[in-house]
C-alpha cells in the first residue's frame, strides 16, 4: 500500500465535509506540482536547445541590480 492509499484510508474516516476540503486542497497541489513540471520541462527543452539565457548575463544583470 502507497503512502497515498494509507492517507486516503485515514481521510476516509473524516466527516464529509472535511474530505472534501481535504480532496480540495490536494487537488490543487497536484495541479500546481503538474503545472510545475511541465514549466520544468519546457525550461529544460528550450535550454537543450540553446535558447535560454547565459548564465553570465543573468549574474551580471543581478550584480548590477543589487550592487554585489
Amino acid at each position: 500500500m502507497t503512502k497515498l492509499e494509507r492517507a486516503i484510508a485515514e481521510a476516509e474516516k473524516l466527516p464529509t465535509e472535511l474530505q472534501e476540503k481535504l480532496g480540495d486542497e490536494l487537488l490543487h497541489s497536484v495541479h500546481k506540482l503538474l503545472a510545475l513540471r511541465d514549466d520544468l520541462s519546457a525550461g529544460v527543452a528550450e535550454l537543450d536547445a540553446d535558447k535560454g539565457i547565459r548564465g553570465e548575463a543573468v549574474l551580471s544583470g543581478l550584480k548590477a541590480r543589487y550592487g554585489a
